[in-house]
């Protein structure tokens, strides 16, 4: 029989290490955030084939950096830091028994969703920028940032399940089924998103919230369609994360990430208007891909403390959720 290592031999150590690696995805993951952000400049500057023959850029190992150039360089040595990153904290995850049990899964998933970012990448500059495949890398983009959040939060949970309260507070089913829902139409806003980016279809509408000298809704197709449904998902997603507030306003561990979702959608549809109104500044186009990737994390921190929730309940032989009054 093989010796265990030093950290599975002292629990306490274990529990030490396994803290340390869940600081280290989560630091991962605000790098991604950065990272999103850095890929909305990039299409912002119309950097995104400033260098399609990659390592190489027109033939050269270290070209001439201009703002494109530079755009271009920084994003894809940021992505391979990320890459390089995840390699090293997911093996020092596997290796250890007691962060593996928990992280096995989430690891394996995070690795396919980055393997899968990478391949739309080069399929972006490959395609010449194809709408569906910027739309892609930026959804793939948001959940590697929500896998690496969620290794990071597994993994802090079994470091700290011995702290948890002998009677767990209840959870109720609307508070699950209203994050949720917020989450599916926050991805389905990312793809659209994407679109509206890749054919430059912002403008459709400069007079916001109409198009065309006043009309709401000139149209359900081309550049202007999708600007309006665009528009009109960013409204309902805000509504959504209202409730979602709401919802979880009684339960403690969920009401603060619910709350700086909704503030976050809140800001996410200003950001959205001053960007239309300034004629698509690039550190505006920027932060608003950015802000929607704060409310992809917020609410992947929602449903895992609902989660967590009802499986303490379950473990404590209650009911996991709460009854109506």
């Amino acid at each position: 029989m093989h010796a265990p290592s030093e950290p599975e031999a002292d629990p306490a150590a274990a529990a030490r290490a396994g803290a340390r690696i869940a600081l280290g995805f989560r630091v991962l993951a605000a790098i991604t955030l950065c990272l999103i952000m850095l890929g909305a400049l990039v299409r912002a500057h119309d950097a995104g084939l400033a260098c399609p023959d990659w390592p190489l850029c027109f033939g050269e190992l270290i070209p001439e950096i201009d703002l494109q150039v530079g755009f271009e360089w920084s994003h894809r040595l940021l992505a391979g830091g990320v890459a390089l990153g995840f390699a090293v904290l997911g093996a020092q995850a596997w290796r250890s028994a007691r962060a593996r049990r928990g992280t096995r899964t989430l690891i394996s998933l995070a690795a396919l969703v980055l393997a899968t970012q990478i391949a739309l990448g080069a399929l972006t500059v490959w395609l010449q920028l194809a709408p569906w495949t910027v739309a892609a890398h930026l959804i793939t983009g948001n959940g590697f940032a929500c896998a690496t959040l969620l290794l990071s939060l597994a993994l802090r949970s079994r470091a700290r399940v011995s702290a948890h309260a002998p009677n767990p507070a209840p959870v109720s089913s609307a508070s699950g089924l209203s994050i949720a829902a917020a989450a599916l139409l926050l991805l389905v806003q990312l793809g659209i998103g994407g679109l509206v980016s890749s054919r430059y279809a912002a403008m459709a509408c400069p007079e916001w919230p109409t198009c065309s000298g006043g009309v709401w809704f000139p149209s359900w197709s081309g550049s202007v369609g999708l600007n309006v449904v665009h528009r009109l998902t960013a409204y309902t997603l805000v509504g959504c994360l209202a409730l979602a507030a709401a919802a979880s306003w009684r339960e403690p561990r969920l009401r603060a990430p619910t709350a700086l979702a909704c503030m976050l959608g809140v800001l996410q549809l200003g950001v959205g208007i001053a960007n239309v109104r300034l004629g698509i500044p690039a550190a505006l186009t920027a932060l608003h891909t950015g802000v929607a990737a704060g409310i992809a994390l917020a609410l992947v921190y929602a449903l895992h403390a609902h989660i967590e929730l009802r499986a303490e309940r379950r473990a404590h032989g209650l009911p996991a959720i709460r009854a109506r009054c």
